[in-house]
């Protein structure tokens, strides 16, 4: 079995490694991180860009939007929302588009 050379990384982008795992684990976005822990958002998204470029980190799926269409009769507010990744959302009452954003681009990147 061949191992796969790992890139060399300097001190600086070591840093940034641990910060943006940090940041994945903590299931926050990078700006909501960064603020949290007093760190330039633009920093690290320019740290996590260089370590995307080494090969150190994967390159992070482009959310796909489809097209969507009504099927059957819409009834009160009860919504239910079927991904082309089979992946089914439901809820009742109102939302909001960030919430909504969120849970279906979540939802969206499990499949």
């Amino acid at each position: 079995m061949v191992k796969a050379k790992q890139p060399v990384l300097t001190e600086r982008q070591r840093y940034w490694l641990e910060q943006v795992r940090a940041c994945e684990a903590s299931g926050k976005t990078i700006a909501e991180y960064a603020a949290e822990q007093g760190i330039a958002a633009q920093a690290m998204y320019a740290g996590k860009k260089v370590l995307v470029q080494k090969g150190v980190l994967s390159h992070p799926r482009p959310v796909r939007l489809q097209r969507a269409e009504v099927v059957g009769t819409v009834v009160g507010s009860e919504w239910r929302v079927q991904l082309p990744n089979g992946v089914s959302v439901a809820f009742s009452g109102t939302v909001d588009a960030g919430t909504l954003t969120v849970v279906l681009g979540t939802a969206a990147a499990l499949g």
